[in-house]
C-alpha cells in the first residue's frame, strides 16, 4: 500500500530503536583494513549491526560515521519522544525553507551542495539501522521533501514543493483541531489561558522577526530565520521568563551532539544571544543568561589547497570537456569568488573597467549576496594558470542575451561537478576538508603570502566594503590595484609549482 506524506505524518510513532543504540565504534579489519562501524544497544556488549565504511582512514571512517549520526539528528531520527505533530511541523519548516529561502543558505541544518549526501545518509540509514515502521515512513517523506527541493534548485520547478506543503497544512489542520479539543475537554479551559504566563522561544524568535524586519535586508532575514528554526527545536521547553543558565548551556551542549560544527554552534548562541538582548530591552524577559557560551578557538573546518594538491585540481579542471564547466572552475581558482557569486553571473555582469575585463558581482535583478561587502567588481588575469581570457570573452559573447546565466549552472550543480568530479580525479586520497569553497581560502592564503595589502585582498575576496579603497583611489584605480595584487600572487603561486 502507497502512502501519501499528509497520511504519514498524521499517524503516531513509535518509540524510535535508533535512539536506543550505545555510541557507535569502529573497528579495523585485519585482511583488508578497512574499517567497519559497529552498533549496539544501550547496556549490551553485543553488536547488533555492523556497516562496512569501504575506507582504510580512520579519519574518513570517522567523518563518515559522525556524519550518518547527523543526519539522523537532523532529521529527527534519534528522538524517542517525538510525536507526529512535530515531525510533520519539522517537515513543513523544511519544505518551507527549500521553497523560500536562496540556495546559498542553510536549510535546517542541511547545506544545499549536500542534499545529495543526506539523502545517501537517509538511505543507509534506513537499509542498515533498526527502525520501526513509522518511523520508515517519515524517513521516506524526508526523502521526498529532500527531492522536490532539488527540483527547485536544478530546475526551477516549484511544484513539487508546493503540492508537499498543500499536504502537509491539510494535516496539521486536522490535527491541530483535534488537539484543541482534546485540551479543552480534558482541562476546560482554551490552551492559550493556560500557556499564557510561558514565554517560549518560538513567540519570541515571531516578535523579533517582525520588529527586525523593518531594517534587515532580506538576505538578513533568511539567515536569521534558518537559524531560528533551528533554535526552536534545540529549545523546544525552555521557559524563557524563568530560564537558566545550566538550560541554555545544554541546548549549546545539545546543538554539538547533534553533530553540528563548533563554528555553526557558536553561529547559532550569537543569533540566540541577539533575540534575548533585545528581549531584555524591550521587557519581555528580566534576565539573559546566553552570554559568554560560545566554544573558543573555533576555526573553519576547511582548508586552503597546497600548492601540489592546487596544481593536480587545475590539471583536472583543463582536461573537463564542457566548457562552461571548465570555464567556471578556472574563474573559481583565478579569483576566489563564492559558488553562488559565480552562478548567479550575467552577460551583463562581465564588463571592461580601466581596460581590465571584470566580473561584476552584485544584487541587481533578484540576485542574493552574502552581505553588504559582497558587491564588487574583480579583474581577470588572462594566462593565469592557464586561463584563456579571449576563450572565456568568446563563450560571453555568444550568450543569447543580456540576462543569460553565464555558466547555465545552478549553485548546486556546480558544486556537485566539483566535489564529485574533479576532486575523486585529482586527489583520490584527500580529505573531506578539502571542497569548491577551499579555493576561496587558497586565494585568501596566496594573496597573504604574496604581500597584498589586506584591503585589497579584501576587496577581490569580498571580505570587506570596497567603499574604503575606492574612496580612496576611485573605482578605475582599485580595479588597476586589485588586477595588480592577482597578477603578482597568481604569477607567484604559479612559478611553485
Amino acid at each position: 500500500m502507497t502512502l501519501s506524506v499528509d497520511t504519514i505524518l498524521t499517524q503516531e510513532p513509535e518509540v524510535i530503536t535508533l535512539s536506543r543504540l550505545a555510541k557507535p565504534y569502529l573497528i579495523r579489519r585485519k585482511g583488508s583494513g578497512r574499517y567497519t562501524m559497529r552498533l549496539r544497544k544501550v547496556g549490551s556488549t553485543k553488536p547488533i549491526i555492523s556497516i562496512g565504511l569501504r575506507t582504510t582512514s580512520r579519519s574518513l571512517a570517522m567523518t563518515h560515521l559522525n556524519e550518518l549520526a547527523a543526519t539522523a539528528k537532523a532529521f529527527l531520527l534519534d528522538n524517542p519522544e517525538v510525536t507526529a505533530e512535530e515531525l510533520r511541523e519539522h517537515l513543513k519548516d523544511m519544505a518551507e525553507s527549500f521553497l523560500t529561502e536562496a540556495s546559498e543558505d542553510y536549510w535546517d541544518g542541511v547545506e544545499v551542495s549536500h542534499l545529495h549526501d543526506a539523502k545517501a545518509n537517509l538511505r543507509e540509514i534506513a537499509a542498515k539501522h533498526s527502525l520501526s515502521t513509522e518511523q520508515h515512513h517519515h524517513l521516506a517523506a524526508s526523502l521526498k521533501v529532500i527531492d522536490a527541493a532539488q527540483k527547485r534548485v536544478n530546475e526551477g520547478d516549484a511544484g513539487p514543493l508546493l503540492d508537499i506543503l498543500k499536504g502537509l497544512e491539510a494535516a496539521n489542520v486536522v490535527h491541530n483541531g483535534d488537539s484543541t479539543t482534546i485540551l479543552e475537554r480534558e482541562q476546560d479551559s482554551h490552551p492559550s489561558e493556560l500557556t499564557r504566563k510561558r514565554l517560549e522561544f518560538d513567540e519570541l524568535s515571531s516578535i523579533y522577526m517582525a520588529e527586525k524586519a523593518v531594517n534587515q535586508k532580506p538576505a538578513t532575514q533568511r539567515d536569521n530565520a534558518s537559524a531560528h528554526k533551528t533554535l526552536k527545536r534545540f529549545t523546544k521547553g525552555i521557559d524563557w521568563k524563568t530560564h537558566t543558565r545550566t538550560e541554555v548551556s545544554a541546548v549549546r551542549d545539545a546543538m554539538k551532539e547533534s553533530g553540528l560544527a563548533d563554528s555553526t554552534v557558536n553561529k547559532m548562541i550569537a543569533k540566540l544571544c541577539a533575540v534575548m538582548n533585545w528581549a531584555v530591552q524591550n521587557g519581555y524577559i528580566d534576565h539573559d543568561y546566553t552570554k559568554g557560551l560560545k566554544f573558543k578557538g573555533v576555526e573553519s573546518n576547511r582548508r586552503a589547497f597546497r600548492n601540489d594538491e592546487l596544481a593536480k585540481v587545475i590539471d583536472t579542471i583543463t582536461t573537463e570537456r564542457e566548457p562552461h564547466k571548465r570555464l567556471f572552475g578556472m574563474l573559481a581558482v583565478i579569483t576566489g569568488a563564492r559558488c553562488g557569486e559565480l552562478t548567479q553571473l550575467t552577460k551583463v555582469d562581465i564588463v571592461n573597467e580601466a581596460g581590465h575585463v571584470c566580473i561584476d558581482i552584485n544584487s541587481d535583478n533578484g540576485k542574493s549576496l552574502k552581505n553588504k561587502g559582497s558587491a564588487r567588481v574583480v579583474p581577470l588575469i588572462d594566462g593565469a594558470y592557464g586561463f584563456n581570457l579571449k576563450e572565456f570573452s568568446e563563450w560571453v559573447n555568444a550568450l543569447p542575451d543580456d540576462n543569460s546565466l553565464v555558466f547555465g549552472m545552478s549553485r548546486d550543480i556546480a558544486s556537485k561537478w566539483f566535489n564529485e568530479k574533479v576532486l575523486p580525479r585529482a586527489l583520490p586520497d584527500r580529505d573531506k576538508d578539502l571542497v569548491l569553497h577551499s579555493l576561496r581560502h587558497t586565494m585568501a592564503t596566496m594573496m597573504k603570502q604574496a604581500g597584498v595589502a589586506e584591503s585589497i585582498a579584501g576587496d577581490v575576496l569580498g571580505h570587506t566594503s570596497q567603499s574604503i579603497t575606492f574612496g580612496l583611489y576611485g573605482k578605475a584605480k582599485s580595479v588597476t590595484l586589485m588586477a595588480d595584487a592577482l597578477q603578482k600572487t597568481l604569477e607567484r603561486m604559479r612559478s611553485k609549482r
